[in-house]
């Protein structure tokens, strides 16, 4: 294996375990609102 082919199979690597992590953490990055570290709150719908 040449050494560009071994650095891109890395960078791959890379950018699926960033996407693992985002998934398994809730983050989008398109999201309007930040998730809340440990803060107990109702899910869904708040307003009437």
């Amino acid at each position: 294996m040449s050494r560009s082919s071994f650095l891109y199979a890395l960078w791959c690597l890379a950018i699926l375990g960033l996407y693992l992590t985002a998934a398994s953490q809730g983050y989008s990055p398109f999201a309007d609102g930040g998730r809340t570290a440990g803060a107990a709150r109702a899910y869904g719908p708040t307003h009437k």
